[in-house]
């Protein structure tokens, strides 16, 4: 089966902002921004519903403002979050509930495994494993596709960002490539680069449903299932779990793409471009092999948390002060990696207003509600089960932003979930890998997305048609395969 593209169809990008399209986007903004401060205002016009506090109401107001400044953006996402939380500080007077995840660990994980992932970058260690790998492995376009996934996999426990990893580091690698093979944005698209670039988007969701640390969103789900469902989920439960069904995604998709839409360079010379890979990279440097052995004594650690209590937090703090320490960068570097302090205000932020609520009893109150609407019969379960992750699948084309889709729907089918009686860690791992494989439906999910559409290889049409594909196909394996496993390791 191969799909077909439609020769009329444009790769060619649109040309670049004007600089008069700065005033309408200022416009934009502004009107973005007074929608955000407009929602909250109207509900607290509503009048408070029986069973919570003016307090509870209050907070649920300021969240949905948040959320909707996630997803509509008048300005980045920590500004927003910051806005939120000072009105939280100032106007209900509670600051501890402002603050309260600030003293968790896992936004400090995030900020930790965000600053990994930019030494990977810094030091040049995540190209050298690419070329590396293409060197190995590389002699075909295929075997190119499963070069790609095992360097993302490798990298992944330690890059909570599509975009830092695939995006940052593996995209301009394989961009490069197809280019040296004469493979561009038109004619020649179709030569390998259209196969990697639509590839390497699949594959990045795919690793970041792996590991708690693979994707910042995965932290932000487990947050919301402690508050709503009473379950934590540790790294090393989380990454045995999926564990098996990731690697039947990861192991399916190079060949499922190639076989629908299959390039035309067959074979490559993968041993002369990993030598002008080596070339530009020159001799492998004390910094990189520093950071190899504080990588692999992280996975250590991150792995064996269960037994030497240690939490993947203080392991992921002590390698950023050990790569300070001996000089693998300077404080001056992390100061520079603006990601990293970004996703500590924002996810620090959404996670303490959504501590709040759960302290408060809105999630308690919520479930409660909707147990009394909706009844639920022991047989049907499973169906519901299906039926919950199914509605969070379909609903991603509203969002633009896993982030604004994690804020906004995950505690709503986590609430489902609890009103039905679902087991629970089943539903938090398919929550969880569906949060991540659904972006493939559009270009626009997820951050990745943009700059892998972006080069201009792939039409849009095939781009979604594909996408629909692995979501559904990768979502079966993890419910057929995936609750089997779990049943095995006794999670439900």
């Amino acid at each position: 089966m191969q799909l077909q593209v439609d020769p009329r169809e444009s790769t060619a990008q649109p040309p670049p902002a004007q600089v008069g399209d700065k005033d309408e986007s200022k416009k934009r903004n502004i009107i973005r921004g007074l929608i955000c401060v407009a929602i909250p205002v109207l509900v607290l016009l509503v009048p408070v519903p029986a069973g919570l506090t003016p307090l509870a109401w209050k907070l649920l107001a300021i969240y949905l403002g948040a959320v909707f400044g996630i997803c509509l953006r008048p300005v980045p996402e920590p500004v927003v979050l910051l806005a939120a939380l000072s009105v939280v500080a100032v106007w209900l007077k509670q600051l501890g509930i402002a603050l309260s995840a600030f003293s968790e660990s896992t936004p400090w994980l995030m900020w930790t495994a965000f600053l990994i992932g930019y030494f990977f970058n810094e030091t040049g260690l995540g190209s050298r494993i690419s070329y590396k790998l293409i060197e190995k492995l590389g002699r075909s376009s295929l075997r190119l596709g499963y070069v790609a996934a095992i360097a993302d996999l490798i990298i992944a426990p330690a890059t909570p960002s599509n975009t830092a990893r695939t995006g940052g580091l593996l995209f301009p690698i394989f961009q490069s490539l197809a280019v040296t093979l004469d493979s561009r944005p038109g004619p020649t698209a179709r030569r390998l680069g259209s196969y990697l670039m639509v590839l390497m988007y699949q594959i990045s969701l795919s690793t970041a449903a792996m590991f708690i640390t693979a994707g910042a969103i995965n932290a932000l789900n487990l947050s919301f299932a402690k508050n709503i469902l009473h379950t934590e989920v540790s790294w090393p439960l989380w990454a045995a779990a999926m564990s098996i069904p990731g690697l039947i995604c990861l192991a399916l998709f190079p060949y499922l793409v190639y076989k629908i839409y299959p390039p035309e360079i067959k074979e490559v010379d993968n041993k002369k471009i990993a030598a002008e890979g080596y070339k530009k990279l020159g001799p492998m440097s004390g910094k990189e092999k520093k950071l190899v052995v504080l990588f692999v004594l992280a996975l250590v650690g991150w792995s064996t948390s269960t037994i030497t209590k240690l939490d993947p937090s203080a392991v992921a703090l002590a390698f950023v002060a050990a790569a300070i320490l001996t000089g693998i960068v300077t404080w001056d570097k992390v100061l520079a990696c603006k990601n990293a302090w970004s996703i500590l205000i924002w996810y620090a932020g959404i996670v303490s207003l959504a501590n709040g609520l759960s302290k408060i009893g809105f999630f308690t109150w919520l479930g409660k509600l909707l147990g009394q609407k909706m009844q639920f019969a022991m047989g049907n379960k499973m169906i519901f089960l299906v039926a919950v992750v199914l509605l969070g699948i379909v609903v991603r084309y509203l969002f633009a932003s896993t982030i604004a889709f994690i804020a906004t729907m995950v505690p709503l089918l986590y609430t489902l979930g609890a009103a039905a009686q679902l087991p629970p860690m089943p539903l938090i791992l398919l929550v969880a890998a569906s949060s991540q494989l659904a972006s493939a439906q559009t270009h626009y999910s997820n951050a990745c997305g943009p700059i892998l559409f972006g080069a201009g290889y792939v039409p849009q049409s095939t781009w979604w048609k594909i996408g629909h594909i692995t979501t559904y196909l990768g979502m079966l394996i993890y419910f057929v395969v995936g609750l089997t496993w779990w049943r095995v390791l006794g999670l439900w």
